[in-house]
């Protein structure tokens, strides 16, 4: 009897334990893995949303740039200069800049400008025709001051001529004359002495020549090789 009360009691617990009475181990294997899954999903889903964010802000980033880089192109706007100005001073050890001075031309030969007739074409009141005037006419008394319109070497001092009046023609080099009609030349004048800019070469001689119905002036020209230019070219004429 009691070998067979034994057998009872292990058949019956043999029946509980397969019809669910102890959970077996695989069931709890299953558990966990499943939790593993869903713990990687979470961490997958974590950081594909803060690459996401990453590159959403950099795209943002890249276009504020832009949009900047191009509004100032259209404004015009200049990248900044730099204030240091030392590279751009001259190397005379004083650290200034060098001081340029530029060429300033012929000067009026006159003191006080007033324009009688101009370069061109014109009727001469005293010959009665018309003919090319190739110079310039400075309407001044006798005695007023002529003076050298540049630096140069007197070339010549002509006076016999009754229908030019005393003419004095100025070198200036390089094929440059200056020419002074109807005027007294200075005293001590010759041909070949050296005169500066504004020096006092003669005075306006009373009317005579073949302009003498133009009242006293002073004729004045400038030869570039030979040939009559406008003196415009060389020199501003501001009447005063």
């Amino acid at each position: 009897m009691k070998e067979n009360n034994e057998t009872n009691e292990k058949n019956e617990k043999k029946e509980k334990a397969f019809s669910g009475g102890e959970a077996p181990n695989t069931e709890k294997q299953e558990k966990k893995g499943k939790k593993k899954r869903m713990n990687g999903e979470k961490k997958f889903y974590l950081f594909t949303a803060i690459a996401c964010a990453a590159v959403l802000l950099a795209i943002i980033i890249v276009a504020v740039v832009v949009t900047n880089s191009g509004a100032s192109e259209q404004a015009g706007v200049l990248p900044p200069v730099s204030s240091d100005t030392s590279s751009d001073h001259g190397d005379n050890g004083s650290g200034d800049e060098p001081v340029i001075t530029l060429p300033e031309g012929m000067i009026a030969p006159v003191g006080t400008v007033t324009v009688g007739n101009d370069y061109g074409f014109h009727e001469s009141q005293t010959l009665g025709w018309y003919y090319v005037h190739e110079g310039v006419d400075f309407t001044a008394a006798a005695g007023t001051e002529v003076l050298a319109a540049d630096d140069g070497v007197v070339e010549s001092v002509y006076k016999d001529d009754l229908l030019l009046g005393t003419e004095i023609v100025i070198s200036h080099g390089d094929g440059l004359k200056t020419l002074y009609r109807f005027v007294t030349e200075k005293e001590g004048l010759t041909v070949g002495q050296t005169v500066k800019k504004g020096d006092v070469i003669a005075t306006v001689a009373e009317p005579t020549g073949n302009e003498y119905k133009d009242g006293a002036h002073l004729h004045f020209e400038v030869l570039e090789n030979g040939k009559s230019v406008d003196p415009t070219k060389h020199l501003t004429l501001e009447e005063k």
